[in-house]
């Protein structure tokens, strides 16, 4: 807003601005700390907007990397091959000697195809472990191999046609010198031997090329090598990608043949195992089963005159006479039942003697039950039962003393107490006899069984041998001739379905993506640095720069004018600038309490051209317009102009003053508003800095205070030495003037620090030259509610 016009309003249409009570509390307003979710893209578009052409180069750039890019990255061609994976019937089902089905599982089939064991035999086969640096020179290189020892690197190869002769060089440094036609290489391990006609379009020039490992070779291919075998799927399918399509087709067809090939050698090694391993143990079971025969041959040529058991029987015979095993047993069995018998027999009587069990279970023991006595036992409790009945029925007819009653109980008391007894004692005799007896013909018969021959054991357990070693022969015989015969017809589990062809577009032509993959990546770089150049940016851009940096309230918006001249005049602009003032008027009234009572104020800024002289002088002219008596003092007694833009003399001003060549009458002067008077610098004086900073100055304040209801003093920037300090510390208030776009805010916050040591009130900032759109859209007024006056004149003032 410096160097430009603002409209003064003249005096007969001025009006008495009415006073408010300031509050103690009261701030100066300033915009809300709330997130704007829009700001960050208004600031954003500021942002491209002002570093439009640091953003149109970095999209320039990145359009220009993407055409190169499209130009040196060559089009990627796809091969593709089917491969077909067997599923046998498992071995449990065909019942053979050899795992039939699959050699490997699904995920096992993919790493085979991975292995190295494939991948090194493709890139040995195709030479892929040589590369040339320019495919011109790939024909040179068709015969190319390599020895199991070798030196990878970087080699040059000259040629010189005229002298019939090749020079190697490797990393730079001379291997191998020679004729043309002779084998290159073989002092670093190469199997190459060009023909002239093959060397002839190198013929006069150096060739370079680059030999690496087989394994790091392997490592790349399998990088473009795609598998893909879906889940319950005899389908393998392969892709693979590369810059030349018969190069590709080729790779991968050797691949697949190698693939087969090393499918089958490992099942028929497999089997070749499983077979030889057979034979082997065929070959023992051969000798186990003749070594089994001799000696059961020995056994019965050595045992055939050995006397037999009772009878003139052969010697070795399979089992014992059955007759004698069988009377044996029996003894044992009836040993064992009569002492079982005779135990139960003893509990039972012990169990009666104390009431606890009678006595006729000895009637359910089979020994007891089944002898003479036990039926003679018996026939004594049925007598017994007989006596209790009549017993009984006795003497529900008789008394216990009547003779009848007495003999039958005493005839029940022998039966329980003595004969019963007697009779269990007489057979437990019997029993215990009989087990003796029966112990002692075990014992006797125990004896004969001992001296029956273990020859037949022997000669069964001979026979068991020779029958397990005949079987298992015969088995390994049938199983070694299977797997022989598997091993003679052996196919391998994979086979190939579909072979790789060489396609005549290619899969992935990235020229298009990878141009608009490198514009895009321009636009977000051009972006980033517009964000990033806005971040680093210490100048003043948005209000949240003052209020949050500077820690200041925002007292009001002066707008920019349009830089064309026919605008500046117009009556939309002019009515913005008078109601910016006007507010920034109000909001400095009540944050000094002008209203109330005279106050001064200093006006400063962090440097220079940040127009607050231009805001002093029509700050001033709105409050003498709102009918404040307004002093306006030029306190910038080195560079100060506001008497040219009051067409008021420059001497006899504030300088002349503090020295005392001049009263206070002298350097006050009248301006064309009647209620604005200006105090202009004065003369030029090395000691102006040390005159601000005199009681004189405190006591032109005291003085103007005393006449007026305001008075403002433009000061020097804060930067520019310590005037301003002095005279916001006498003025006691100090409003700073922050320029957008201009101001440092690292600068004017580091000079505020300062004020905090002084008396200075900070009042707020006033927010000049901004452009009333984004952010600072709401600072702008709505057109057509301006107050004008018929007639009324205006008046210009110019702030050069």
């Amino acid at each position: 807003m410096s160097d430009q016009f603002l409209p003064m309003q003249s005096s007969s249409g001025s009006t008495q601005l009415s006073p408010y009570a300031p509050q103690p509390t009261w701030s100066p307003p300033s915009p809300p700390t709330e997130p704007n979710p829009g700001v960050a893209f208004g600031r954003l578009f500021e942002a491209m907007k002002r570093y439009k052409w640091p953003m149109l180069g970095v999209i320039t750039l990145g359009i220009v990397g993407g055409a190169v890019a499209v130009r040196l990255v060559k089009p990627k061609y796809e091969v593709k091959a089917t491969i077909w994976i067997t599923s046998e019937t498992p071995l449990e089902e065909k019942g053979g000697p050899i795992r039939s089905k699959e050699l490997l599982n699904s995920e096992a089939w993919v790493e085979l195809l991975r292995s190295y064991r494939i991948s090194d035999a493709v890139v040995r086969k195709h030479a892929l472990f040589v590369r040339p640096k320019k495919d011109s020179d790939s024909s040179a290189f068709a015969a190319f191999g390599l020895n199991d020892r070798y030196a990878p690197g970087k080699y040059d190869l000259e040629l010189d046609p005229r002298a019939n002769r090749y020079i190697l060089q490797l990393d730079g440094t001379m291997v191998e010198t020679g004729q043309l036609g002779d084998s290159i290489g073989r002092k670093v391990g190469f199997r190459w031997a060009p023909g002239l006609r093959a060397l002839r379009p190198a013929n006069g020039r150096q060739i370079a090329f680059t030999v690496s490992t087989p394994r790091e070779t392997s490592i790349e291919l399998m990088d473009r090598l795609g598998v893909r075998l879906p889940d319950k799927s005899n389908f393998l399918w392969l892709t693979l990608q590369d810059e030349d399509p018969r190069r590709a087709a080729s790779i991968l067809n050797t691949w697949i043949r190698e693939y087969v090939a090393v499918a089958g050698e490992l099942k028929r090694k497999n089997i070749t195992e499983f077979a030889n391993i057979l034979s082997g143990q065929l070959q023992f079971a051969q000798k186990a089963l003749q070594d089994a025969e001799q000696n059961l041959e020995g056994f019965r040529v050595n045992t055939i005159t050995l006397p037999g058991e009772g009878a003139p029987v052969a010697a070795g015979l399979e089992s014992t006479r059955d007759p004698a095993m069988s009377a044996y047993f029996e003894r044992k069995i009836e040993e064992d039942n009569v002492r079982h018998d005779r135990e139960a027999l003893e509990a039972l009587v012990t169990r009666s003697r104390g009431q606890a069990e009678p006595l006729e279970g000895a009637l359910l023991i089979p020994s007891v039950a089944q002898g003479t006595q036990g039926k003679a036992l018996g026939d004594l409790f049925s007598e017994l039962y007989k006596k209790r009945a009549d017993l009984a029925a006795a003497k529900k007819v008789y008394t216990e003393e009547f003779k009848v009653v007495k003999d039958y109980t005493e005839d029940v008391r022998k039966l329980e107490q003595e004969t019963i007894p007697q009779r269990i004692q007489l057979i437990l005799a019997q029993l215990r006899d009989r087990e003796a007896r029966t112990a002692e013909r075990v014992r006797t018969q125990t004896v004969d069984l001992r001296q029956i021959p273990t020859r037949t054991i022997e000669e069964m357990r001979m026979r068991r041998r020779v029958a397990v070693a005949e079987a298992l022969f015969t088995t390994l015989q049938a199983r070694t001739a299977e797997a022989r015969l598997a091993e003679a017809s052996t196919q391998p589990d994979v086979s190939i379905m579909d072979s790789a062809v060489a396609p005549l577009r290619p899969a992935t032509d990235t020229s298009i993506r990878l141009f608009g993959a490198a514009t895009a990546a321009g636009l977000a770089a051009a972006l980033a640095l517009a964000f990033l150049l806005d971040r680093l940016d210490q100048r003043v851009r948005y209000p949240e720069h003052v209020t949050k940096d500077l820690g200041l309230g925002i007292l009001g918006t002066v707008p920019a004018l349009p830089r064309q001249r026919h605008l500046q005049s117009s009556p939309e602009s002019v009515a913005q600038v008078v109601e910016a003032f006007r507010s920034i008027r109000l909001n400095l009234s009540h944050a000094t309490g002008a209203a109330d009572g005279p106050v001064s104020v200093a006006v400063t800024s962090g440097g220079a051209g940040e127009g607050k002289s231009l805001v002093c002088a029509n700050l001033a002219l709105s409050f003498a317009d709102a009918g404040f008596r307004t002093v306006l003092v030029d306190g910038d007694t080195r560079r100060g102009a506001l008497h040219s833009a009051f067409n008021a003399p420059m001497n006899r001003g504030l300088t002349d003053f503090l020295m005392g060549e001049q009263p206070i009458e002298a350097v006050v002067h009248q301006t064309g508003h009647e209620r604005l008077v200006l105090v202009p610098r004065g003369s030029r004086r090395r000691r102006s800095p040390e005159l601000l900073t005199s009681p004189a100055m405190v006591q032109l304040v005291k003085e103007l205070r005393s006449n007026a209801d305001i008075v403002i003093f433009d000061t020097p920037p804060l930067a520019a030495g310590i005037d301003a300090f002095a005279v916001a510390a006498a003025a006691s208030n100090l409003m700073m003037v922050v320029r957008v776009g201009k101001s440092n805010r690292r600068l004017a916050s580091a000079k505020l620090d300062l004020c905090e040591r002084l008396p200075i009130r900070l009042v707020g900032a006033v927010l000049n030259d901004a452009e009333l759109k984004g952010e600072f859209q709401y600072y702008s007024y709505l057109e057509g509610y301006d107050v004008e006056e018929e007639e009324s004149a205006g008046r210009l003032v110019a702030q050069n």
